[in-house]
């Protein structure tokens, strides 16, 4: 079957590493949808269905949380994909924004 696999990228098969990416991408997803969801309703419920302060509030302690949990775990070679990590949540964030404002995102 498999090998075993250690927990740092050095040494894993590049099969190891590549039967990874399909789970990684479809918890990217769920997760993007559970924070729009979440965003929606934060919206709706609490802001009347408008962006404001309470978004810009909840997006700069998300992504300032975020960032401060990615740079202690985060290694140099992983530095990157922290980057991208945490250009995926303020895309959403800002889509969001366009969403509650009447425009369109991109």
């Amino acid at each position: 079957m498999g090998r075993v696999c250690r927990p740092s990228n050095r040494g894993r098969s590049f099969d190891a590493v590549h039967s990874r990416r399909p789970a990684l991408g479809f918890t990217v997803i769920a997760v993007s949808i559970a924070l729009e969801e979440t965003l929606k309703a934060l919206a709706e419920k609490k802001n009347g269905n408008q962006p404001g302060q309470w978004l810009d509030e909840v997006q700069d302690i998300s992504l300032l949380r975020a960032q401060a949990h990615l740079s202690e775990r985060a290694s140099a070679e992983e530095a990157d994909a922290a980057k991208a990590a945490l250009a995926v949540a303020d895309h959403i964030f800002g889509r969001m924004r366009s969403g509650l404002s009447g425009t369109v995102a991109g």
